[in-house]
């Protein structure tokens, strides 16, 4: 009997070592550990032109029910016009509160040291980054304007003060390098040249006086202008020269991108154009078709501006998503949902949120599933609006007990079978809503329910050797925006998560 028994504890250890084996290394096992969490991204504190100082903004996110908020302050806010050829000393610099200004230690320490007070909240430090802007006019002729001064880029998952510091921006000048430009800024040693030429001629008599004033003169001028040019080598991008397309920004994205962080364009579809200060018009126009050209970043952001171009099927997005699809883009890119919340005035912090899934909350997880699109965006019409929420989106291949989640990849030869699970509260279990299932761009299907809904949607559309993506838009009392998941129809071998 005890021989028996022991043999008995050894299987069941052996079997229990074996299980805890399978959830360890099976990706299917461990995706049904995603929880949810409320997330709140763009927060502008009074770091930076914000009206409530980070820790009231911190208070009105725990009190609203936020479990991650992340900080997005401007990293610079400075602003100059110089006129030519003395830009440097006849000038005009409007200059505004940034992490630049308020100190990137500082701003890191700030933002991180919240999480003491609010430990059941995780709290994150990023930026809104201001890559460039340029003069466009003059203010000789009364028609200068600055031009895209409002385009701007999320930035998160920066490690430390010195990786904020170093963070490429119009607003603290490019690095220098030297080009055609940088000979031409030598032109001042004419005056030296010139300089030496008056006094060495100078003689005796009434002219002498006047040669050695002119070659003072020179001198002075000389001086003044070698000033002005230092260091004389060009920075790589300026204000002065004109629209530079994508270039700046995307040496804004290279950087993050190097230092293991995320790049979302904010607001790409602001409409930017009817604003004035100092009698200088101040234009950005919409730039969601920049996010075609531009490589290697995260995402953009939807609600605030960004859901008339952006998201609709067959827009700016799904035509990202099938440059992806077609091995025409290395990445795919996510949407998030951007409250850009700055007061309580104008909406609620709660307004549009980002969804996120995870297995742990942690710092290093939401930069994760920011980077692997494991997250949705959910708008609120209204403060008083039911919240939607996606419980489940997944696909599935039955046959071979596979399945993926957002922002990862199914390879199958099988019809896809989607899984979909929408709820509301019960005081609004009969309210309408309608579900749109999108392929590739397209919608394929929709479907209207109230109260929570549990569907499965088997899609025919097969095809070897293609790469597909589908993606949810619920619009409702409120609406959510999912992230696609990718199939790729080939021999089945299982799901692996897309780049």
């Amino acid at each position: 009997m005890l021989r028996y028994g022991m043999n008995n504890k050894i299987k069941i250890f052996l079997l229990c070592l074996g299980c805890l084996f399978l959830l360890g290394f099976n990706d299917n096992a461990s995706c049904e550990e995603y929880k949810l969490f409320t997330g709140v991204i763009h927060l502008d504190s009074t770091i930076s032109g914000g009206k409530l100082p980070p820790e009231e903004m911190s208070r009105i996110a725990h009190d609203s029910g936020v479990e991650i908020a992340i900080f997005t302050d401007h990293d610079t806010m400075r602003w100059e016009y110089g006129i030519p050829p003395l830009r440097k000393f006849i000038r005009k610099v409007v200059e505004k509160g940034s992490i630049h200004s308020y100190g990137e230690e500082n701003y890191v320490n700030t933002i991180s040291g919240l999480n003491q007070k609010y430990p059941d909240m995780l709290i994150m430090h990023g930026a809104e980054a201001i890559p460039f802007y340029w003069w466009k006019g003059s203010y000789f002729t009364k028609d200068l304007e600055m031009m895209d001064g409002h385009k701007h880029i999320l930035v998160m998952g920066l490690n430390n003060a010195s990786d904020y510091k170093n963070l490429p921006s119009i607003g603290k000048g490019y690095s220098r390098g030297f080009a055609f430009d940088t000979l031409v800024s030598f032109w001042p040693l004419c005056f030296f040249v010139f300089s030496w030429f008056l006094f060495s001629s100078a003689k005796e008599g009434s002219i002498t006086t006047l040669l050695k004033t002119a070659s003072a003169i020179c001198l002075l001028l000389g001086i003044i202008f070698t000033i002005n040019n230092f260091p004389f080598a060009s920075p790589r991008y300026d204000q002065y020269h004109g629209n530079r397309g994508i270039a700046p920004y995307q040496t804004v994205i290279d950087y993050v991108n190097s230092r293991g962080g995320v790049t979302f364009w904010a607001h790409p579809e602001v409409e930017d154009v009817n604003k004035e200060a100092s009698g200088v018009k101040l234009i950005t126009k919409p730039y969601h078709e920049d996010l075609l050209s531009a490589q290697n970043y995260t995402g953009f952001a939807v609600f605030a501006e960004g859901i008339k171009f952006m998201a609709p099927p067959g827009g700016v997005w799904d035509q990202i998503l099938n440059q992806y699809c077609k091995k025409e883009r290395e990445r795919p890119v996510w949407a998030i949902g951007e409250v850009d919340f700055g007061d309580e005035d104008t909406f609620s912090i709660k307004d549009s949120q980002t969804i996120f899934l995870l297995k742990e909350k942690n710092e290093k997880a939401v930069i994760e599933a920011l980077k692997a699109g494991r997250l949705y965006a959910a708008h609120l019409y209204g403060e008083k609006s039911p919240a939607l929420v996606l419980d489940t989106f997944v696909i599935e291949d039955t046959a071979q007990s596979a399945k993926a989640y957002m922002g990862e990849e199914l390879v199958t030869d099988k019809n896809p079978q989607l899984k979909i699970h929408v709820s509301l509260p019960e005081t609004a279990k009969d309210v309408k809503y309608k579900v749109d299932i999108i392929r590739n761009g397209e919608v394929i299907h929709r479907f209207e329910s109230t109260g929570n809904t549990e569907m499965s949607y088997e899609d025919k559309y097969v095809k070897p050797g293609e790469k597909i993506y589908y993606r949810l838009d619920i619009d409702g009392p409120s609406r959510i925006l999912s992230n696609p998941i990718f199939v790729k129809f080939g021999s089945p071998s299982g799901n692996t998560k897309g780049e």
